[in-house]
């Protein structure tokens, strides 16, 4: 626990809560003992980043906005329309970190993997 708080830099009592979170979400388990500690519940190819937010911040939302409406009118001039733009951009974030494992993560970390970036020849 103290050297992970040590390599990212993050103080322990916020880490405790992280890990319990995980815990919680079942993505780590803790071990008692001597070099106890937390390990992972299952591989980290296994693991989705969206599992990990969602586990630590509840369900990714980018601001609870609520609804806009559907039928097309609106009367809070264009906020609608704005409204439904966040909710698809929304879905691309939680369809993007579901792309990701930690095993990904991982190794682009490690110097191993590719390193995410953005994909400019992206045609939809």
């Amino acid at each position: 626990m103290r050297d992970i708080a040590e390599r990212t830099g993050l103080p322990q009592p916020y880490l405790e809560q992280i890990l319990l979170a995980l815990k919680g979400a079942g993505l780590v388990r803790s071990k008692r003992g001597v070099g106890g500690g937390y390990l992972l519940a299952k591989s980290p190819s296994d693991i989705r980043l969206s599992e990990i937010i969602s586990a630590v911040d509840g369900p990714i939302t980018l601001g609870d906005f609520g609804q806009p409406h559907q039928d097309g009118s609106c009367d809070h001039e264009g906020q609608c329309v704005l409204l439904a733009i966040w909710d698809v951009a929304g879905q691309h974030m939680r369809e993007h970190l579901d792309a990701y494992t930690l095993e990904n993560i991982a190794s682009a970390a490690g110097g191993t993997g590719p390193w995410p970036k953005v994909d400019t020849h992206h045609h939809h």
